[in-house]
């Protein structure tokens, strides 16, 4: 059928279905009326909405206010526990889960020691013990939006496969070589992008453009656009900015990259020690502790 351009009654009600939603999710409570007077529509069809978010299990009846004279309104909340995510975080030595609701809290979380291989057996592993976190948990698959999978390496636009991964070693991995082994709808995302989606989901204050550099074992940045993460390009990523020509190798095969100078791994390298006795020397005074962390934020001043 050819679009006319003018919304069907069933598309407008969805419409409102969704504002309804959103305003309920941001105020975690409100009543009817509190509703409609937000949003600006009518209370018969604030009412209608929630009545089929309620029957979708999107949305409960919390209880009802203080009385003020009349009739007592009721409350109506968000069902958290609606849908569900499982996220897992690949690192080279170890494997993080975690579970969460739709407010991002924590339900369960796990951890493997489990060393990256770009091999079968270690997807196997890695499959078979998602596939026992998950369904350990007390809900159902129809709760379950699936599983995203954060890793040391750049996606592809469409999500489907790893086009750089020199940390791991992955380069060129599919996304359905995790999904053979994993029973649930399994997506693929950038560490550092999806540490930066998080910064601009929790917070209210990243309205326009920022810059989100993670100091981790590995430096990792993006920017923030118009309240979104996107990577740079493969040869624009902030960590494998030059900082010295002549500096040391980094595992991009360059010279001098922000990785080299501005990485937890490469403070730690120099200092050789773990980080509780090199700070507790750089607050005692260790003049060659204290020389390093010095010329570490000298590098992260340059490289910010």
């Amino acid at each position: 059928m050819e679009k006319t351009g003018v919304l069907t009654l069933i598309e407008v009600k969805k419409i409102n279905q969704k504002r309804v939603y959103e305003f309920l999710y941001r105020q975690k409570t409100a009543s009817k009326l509190e509703i409609a007077n937000a949003i600006n529509v009518s209370l018969p069809t604030v009412a209608s909405s929630l009545n089929a978010l309620i029957a979708q299990g999107l949305v409960s009846n919390c209880g009802v206010y203080d009385s003020t004279g009349g009739r007592k309104a009721q409350i109506f909340c968000c069902n958290a526990l609606a849908r569900i995510a499982i996220g897992v975080e690949l690192l080279k030595e170890r494997v993080q889960i975690v579970a969460v609701d739709l407010y991002g809290n924590t339900l369960d979380e796990d951890f493997l020691e489990l060393g990256f291989e770009n091999e079968a057996s270690y997807y196997s592993k890695l499959g078979e013990w998602i596939n026992q976190f998950v369904k350990a948990l007390p809900y159902t698959d129809e709760q379950n939006l699936g599983v995203c999978i954060s890793l040391q390496g750049l996606i592809s636009d469409d999500g489907e496969t790893i086009t750089y991964s020199e940390i791991l070693k992955c380069t060129g991995v599919s996304r359905s070589t995790y999904q053979k082994y994993i029973d649930y709808p399994v997506s693929l995302v950038h560490d550092t992008e999806a540490a930066a989606q998080a910064e601009v989901w929790y917070r209210d204050d990243i309205t326009d453009d920022a810059v989100y550099i993670a100091l981790n074992r590995n430096l990792g940045g993006t920017l923030i656009l118009g309240n979104r993460s996107d990577t740079f390009k493969r040869n624009g990523l902030i960590e494998h900015i030059t900082l010295d020509p002549d500096g040391p190798l980094c595992y991009c095969g360059k010279q001098g990259c922000a990785e080299t100078f501005c990485s937890a791994n490469s403070l730690k390298e120099k200092a050789g020690m773990e980080f509780p006795e090199f700070f507790k020397k750089v607050h005692g005074g260790d003049s060659r502790c204290s020389k390093l962390w010095k010329s570490y934020l000298h590098y992260l001043a340059r490289l910010i």
